[in-house]
């Protein structure tokens, strides 16, 4: 089979196209997240910038929002087929946490819904993290841990064992899975009009899915077809991911065993003939 893949590279094109999709901000490229294919879905930007390498706003003050969305493709997270984390390397100045008329919030969010709206959204505060699974969030699971004082990765996960939170690698909290919340939110920043921040200051966020949603879609335009074919050819006939002329990420490896052999040829052809990652 190597040797028709092989044929047929003459048809595609020899250089190396796109690497896996992301849904990434990375503050060090000195632009706002809208400049970085996310959606400002907030009330106020609070004075917004990255000029430094590090985004930077606030004061967020109560009754009003600072946030951004990921505006992940509809269909493509499913908590129930593997876990899906929002990570943020973040430093926050007097953002509050705490129940508040009933509610429980934090002055900076990371939130996470899938197609059918499973959800956990991790409040976060200067001094305090807490998990939340429904609308008030009172009774959920809470830990203290400064986030003042410098940076730190703060990373909530969703998936099939329910939601988990970790800071800087290490799991503090778990909690099952909400249900009933708007589907395909993928949110950081400061979401509640319930609570506040001095200062927020951030140097990158990711979406990191466990494995790739759409295998193939390595031009990440939904849709598995003859551009994504000239990428797979590429690194088919290179075959080792560790080749230095292979694409970034090694995208056309779809079984993730650090080669791109007969076994990814036959995954690649089962979703170029499905050719729509996300289906309705």
């Amino acid at each position: 089979m190597r040797y028709v893949i092989a044929f047929l590279a003459v048809l595609a094109s020899t250089s190396a196209l796109a690497a896996n999709c992301q849904w990434s901000y990375f503050a060090d490229l000195n632009s706002l997240p809208t400049g970085q294919g996310w959606t400002f879905d907030g009330t106020t930007l609070a004075g917004a910038s990255a000029a430094t390498g590090v985004l930077v706003y606030g004061p967020a003050g109560t009754g009003s929002t600072t946030y951004w969305d990921a505006d992940v493709p509809p269909n493509a997270m499913d908590f129930t087929k593997f876990d899906w984390s929002l990570e943020a390397d973040v430093r926050l100045t007097n953002a509050s946490h705490g129940n508040v008329s009933g509610y429980r919030r934090g002055g900076f969010v990371l939130a996470l819904s899938d197609k059918n709206g499973r959800w956990i959204i991790a409040d976060i505060g200067s001094s305090r993290l807490s998990l939340r699974n429904d609308n008030n969030g009172t009774g959920d699971p809470q830990v203290n841990v400064d986030l003042s004082s410098g940076f730190r990765v703060v990373r909530v996960t969703a998936g099939p064992t329910g939601g988990r939170l970790f800071v800087d690698g290490v799991q503090v909290l778990t909690l099952p899975l909400g249900t009933g919340l708007s589907p395909n939110r993928v949110n950081f920043g400061d979401g509640s009009i319930l609570a506040s921040a001095a200062l927020t200051e951030i140097k990158r966020v990711e979406l990191i899915p466990e494995k790739e949603p759409c295998p193939g879609d390595v031009n990440c335009d939904k849709f598995v077809d003859d551009l994504d074919f000239q990428t797979f050819v590429y690194g088919y006939n290179l075959l080792d991911c560790a080749d230095p002329a292979m694409t970034p990420n090694c995208p056309a490896d779809l079984n993730s065993d650090g080669f791109v052999d007969d076994l990814d040829f036959q995954l690649f052809v089962q979703m170029y003939n499905v050719l729509e990652c996300y289906p309705s």
